[in-house]
């Protein structure tokens, strides 16, 4: 092959990566994947097999936080640090990173890559995506910034010395942050469960990283007695609604189980902090190999249901599950879909049961995969399966045992539940459905 055709070989296959916003999203974060794992496997970051390096680079870059190794103690430092750059960025996302170094390099996008860019962020003009990355970026490290030095203090009063507590404190702000669940310590956070100052601190640096900072801001609004837009309005209601649900059942269903030991003080902390950490994060103040059947089931479907979008949060996402429970009330009491006095588009209501029939379809094929192939409770294999997909990072257990083919699974698993929500509603926002034509009905009974 001749360099002109090679450059002709080359120019085709990048346009074909980077002629949208999905197909940039899937390999660059794929990309990733592969060179943390190269990163990981080298001899100054440890001492990991390939498989293992592979599953640890994925598991940061999808900011899910399950693994097959102990970081603390398998990870040297230099590990440490390559793992928090691969979870930093991962949280950010390809695109934020790679549109804010064009920014602070002078450059100027390509108008593809605008494009592209206008589509992620939901910006009109080259000023707009500017102005959210900046948001973004500020908005991230202050708060990873005011977390580090909350986290440091907790950590400093459980008995570590300065440096030790900076350490784990940086380091748990940024994975807390970017919801990815990983954790300085063999145990995670099961050694700090009567430590409020690290459970508080954490679990509000998980809500505020698994909400986009655009709807934080006008968060603002509320509190000053202006009312809420039907995004924001939902978000808030629905992370409000699940937290609150997810502290009362697993306080009540827990009370003698696996907070047995804690008092009423401890107990209520631990609630409130499994509550936030099940739907994104991946922290675990308790062993939660012993949890009972209705928390298990609670544990699922929050697992299931996730974040909001625009933040780091994995799963269905709150926006879209609470368009189709917003849709079924109004449906079943034969009012128009609206929600402050907005109507919800059909077509949204439609994206919306699409991704979560799709994700629900990918979750019965992980977990069916798993339960033939790994010779392990198949109640543990499903809870790892949901926590994969929701690049949620909790675990029963189960991950350790995995074999080689389970490893793989799960891999692939983590890789797609934190391309696919996003890539999907980017290819449906490209197809334009031509509404202009008209079709006779179709006579479908229900009953």
């Amino acid at each position: 092959m001749n360099n002109k055709n090679q450059i002709s070989f080359r120019e085709n296959y990048f346009d074909l990566v980077t002629k949208s916003p999905e197909r940039i999203l899937s390999v660059t974060f794929l990309l990733l994947c592969i060179l943390g794992s190269l990163l990981l496997i080298l001899p100054v970051s440890g001492n990991l097999s390939f498989l293992d390096a592979l599953f640890t680079s994925v598991s940061a870059v999808c900011v899910t936080g399950l693994s097959v190794v102990d970081i603390s103690r398998d990870l040297t430092g230099w590990g440490q640090i390559i793992l928090l750059v691969l979870i930093q960025t991962g949280g950010l996302g390809i695109m934020s990173i790679s549109s804010i170094i064009f920014i602070m390099l002078g450059k100027r996008m390509s108008l593809r890559y605008e494009k592209n860019a206008r589509r992620v962020f939901d910006a009109e003009s080259r000023v707009e995506i500017k102005n959210s990355l900046f948001l973004i970026f500020k908005y991230t490290f202050l708060l990873e910034f005011i977390g580090t030095i909350l986290l440091t203090i907790g950590f400093f009063v459980s008995d570590h010395n300065f440096l030790t507590a900076l350490k784990m404190g940086v380091f748990s702000s940024v994975s807390a942050f970017c919801n990815a669940g990983f954790v300085l310590n063999g145990s995670n956070l099961v050694s700090y469960n009567d430590n409020p100052i690290i459970l508080y601190t954490i679990s509000f640096l998980i809500i505020f990283g698994g909400i986009s900072p655009a709807i934080c801001i006008t968060f603002r609004k509320f509190f000053c007695g202006d009312k809420l837009p039907p995004l924001a309005l939902i978000v808030f209601y629905a992370t409000f609604i699940l937290l609150i649900v997810g502290t009362l059942v697993f306080f009540v269903a827990e009370y003698n189980g696996v907070l047995e030991g804690l008092n009423l003080f401890d107990k209520f902390n631990n609630s409130w902090f499994q509550s936030v950490t099940l739907r994104t994060a991946g922290f675990n103040s308790v062993d939660l190999s012993h949890i009972s059947g209705i928390t298990y089931i609670m544990f699922i479907i929050f697992m299931i249901i996730g974040g909001s979008p625009g933040g780091t949060a994995g799963g269905i996402k709150t926006v879209a599950v609470g368009v189709i429970l917003i849709t079924c009330y109004n449906t079943f009491f034969g009012k128009n879909n609206v929600i402050r006095n907005r109507a919800i588009k059909f077509e949204t209501v439609q994206k919306s049961i699409a991704l979560t029939v799709i994700y629900l379809a990918v979750f019965f094929i992980s977990s069916g995969m798993l339960i033939t192939t790994q010779q392990i409770a198949n109640s543990s294999l499903v809870f790892e399966a949901a926590s994969a997909l929701g690049t949620v990072g909790l675990t029963v257990g189960a991950t350790p045992q995995l074999d080689e083919v389970g490893k793989l699974i799960i891999i692939i698993t983590m890789y797609v539940g934190r391309v696919m929500p996003a890539t999907i509603i980017y290819y449906m926002n490209s197809k334009n459905t031509d509404t202009r034509v008209s079709y006779p009905d179709a006579k479908l009974s229900l009953t």
